[in-house]
């Protein structure tokens, strides 16, 4: 690692959730280290995806059949005491699993990771000045076929220029899943979307979803083996218009 001594996943998490100092530290590390920054981006992935499926949850009052076995009477004994301290995990638990499996709807698994993933990279690209992509829009018959060949199928790049946008190019992220191809398009203001695209084996076919995570939104959907997010901070409106014009494209409707 660039002349320091290599760290266990037991000491990089210590530094990743340390100080500044040791923030900065770790910053410094991954920056002549490409593993390292890949293991970094992968917590990363791993943190957004919990916090996406469980934040929600948190904000959910519980079930009134599920609180109604906490009501203790009016005189509790301590053995009534014992018993609803023993009760109160497992009903925590219980109105977790309630809550995640309400959140999740039938997009459970794999479309909560994507819509996750997708946001954490936009939310990583859509400011960078610089090297916003890898390949730029200029040069898209090759940024096509690389971002084809990583993904392991054929892509098309959706034009949404009747929605505003234009294509400022690509790159390719790890993904649990695979390789993921992101795509960057900007308008004349300078507002910035990107579009995700992941392997989702196994996954069934979904229609367009919206999911609205604070400022950034997405619409995301599976169609084959592949799983896509149009991710920005948008209207609603607007970005499902977006959304549709990219779906039409890339499934052919």
């Amino acid at each position: 690692m660039s002349g320091m001594p290599e760290l266990d996943d037991a000491a990089l998490l210590a530094l990743r959730h340390g100080s500044a100092a040791d923030k900065a530290r770790l910053e410094r590390m991954a920056e002549g280290d490409p593993a390292l920054r890949e293991r970094l981006a992968e917590w990363d992935r791993q943190d957004a995806a919990l916090h996406a499926l469980y934040d929600p949850v948190a904000e959910e009052p519980l079930p009134e059949r599920l609180t109604a076995a906490l009501a203790r009477p009016a005189a509790p004994s301590p053995r009534m005491w014992r018993f609803a301290a023993m009760l109160a995990p497992l009903a925590v638990g219980i109105a977790l699993g309630w809550g995640a499996a309400h959140w999740t709807g039938d997009g459970a698994g794999g479309a909560d990771s994507l819509l996750a993933s997708a946001i954490r990279a936009h939310d990583t690209y859509v400011v960078e000045v610089v090297h916003p992509v890898e390949v730029p829009a200029s040069d898209e018959a090759h940024m096509t076929k690389w971002l084809s060949k990583r993904v392991g199928q054929q892509l098309a790049v959706p034009d949404l220029t009747a929605n505003g946008f234009h294509l400022v190019g690509g790159r390719v992220l790890p993904d649990t899943r695979g390789a993921a191809a992101l795509m960057m398009y900007e308008d004349d203001q300078g507002q910035r979307l990107t579009l995700y695209i992941a392997p989702e084996p196994r996954q069934p076919e979904t229609a367009l979803r919206f999911a609205d995570k604070g400022p950034t939104r997405g619409v995301w959907w599976v169609e084959g083996d592949l799983g896509c997010a149009v991710v920005g901070d948008l209207p609603k409106d607007r970005l499902k218009a977006v959304a549709t014009l990219a779906y039409d494209q890339l499934t052919g409707a």
